[in-house]
C-alpha cells in the first residue's frame, strides 16, 4: 500500500504544471539526440589551458554545479554538455587574461549516476546508470529491475525527465523496440521510468 501511494504520488506530480507530455514518434526522435553527456555536480573535470599550462589542473564540481577557476573565479558548468563548458572556459579567459587560448575538458570521474523505475516490473525502486548518461538504454535499464511484469503494457512506457524548470513525459513502445523496428532509448540522470499495467 505505502509503495502504489509512493507511485501514485509521483505520477500525478509529474503530471503538474510545467509538464509536456510527447507522443511516441516525437519521444523517439527527442530522445535520441540527447545522448551528449552534460556535466554533473561532483563529476571530476580534467582541465588543460594552452598556451598558459600552469593553469591546467583537476577540478571537482560543487554540490551547486559550479568550478572555481583561476583568474575568472566561479563558474557554472553543470547542465552543460563537455563542449560547451570549453567554448565558455576559452571565451571567459581569452575576454581579458589570455590570447587565444585554447581549452580541453575530459570527465575523469562520473559522479554516481541514477534512474528510477515504477510500475509493472519485477523489481521496482532506484538504479545506478553505467559510467555516462546515454550508455544505458531503456531496455537495459527493464532488465536491470528483473524484467516486466506478467501485466506490464510494453507499448506504453513513460520516461518522465527534468529539463531545466520544465519536466516532460515522452511516451516510448517498448515492443517496438523488442521487434527492431525503432531503436532502444538512451537515459538520463534522474529520469523516472514508469511501467503501466495493461488493462487487457
Amino acid at each position: 500500500m505505502g509503495f502504489a501511494l509512493f507511485f501514485l504520488g509521483l505520477l500525478s506530480g509529474c503530471a503538474g504544471v510545467g509538464a509536456t507530455i510527447k507522443t511516441d514518434s516525437e519521444a523517439s526522435d527527442s530522445l535520441e539526440k540527447q545522448t551528449e553527456y552534460l556535466i554533473n555536480a561532483k563529476d571530476i573535470l580534467e582541465i588543460q589551458v594552452y598556451p598558459d599550462t600552469d593553469l591546467n589542473r583537476e577540478i571537482s564540481v560543487s554540490p551547486k554545479g559550479t568550478i572555481s577557476f583561476p583568474l575568472i573565479g566561479e563558474i557554472q558548468v553543470e547542465g552543460l554538455s563537455v563542449s560547451n563548458a570549453e567554448k565558455k572556459l576559452t571565451v571567459l579567459l581569452g575576454k581579458d587574461y589570455l590570447v587565444y587560448p585554447q581549452v580541453h575538458i575530459r570527465v575523469k570521474e562520473f559522479h554516481t549516476l541514477t534512474i528510477s523505475i515504477l510500475g509493472e516490473v519485477n523489481r521496482p525502486g532506484p538504479y545506478k546508470l553505467a559510467s555516462q548518461e546515454g550508455e544505458t538504454t531503456l531496455l537495459e535499464a527493464i532488465a536491470m529491475a528483473g524484467g516486466f511484469s506478467n501485466v506490464a503494457n510494453v507499448k506504453k512506457i513513460k520516461i518522465i525527465r527534468t529539463e531545466g524548470s520544465e519536466k516532460k513525459t515522452y511516451q516510448v513502445n517498448a515492443e517496438e523496440i523488442l521487434k527492431g523496428k525503432k531503436k532502444d532509448v538512451p537515459l538520463k540522470a534522474n529520469d523516472l521510468i514508469v511501467v503501466e499495467q495493461s488493462w487487457f
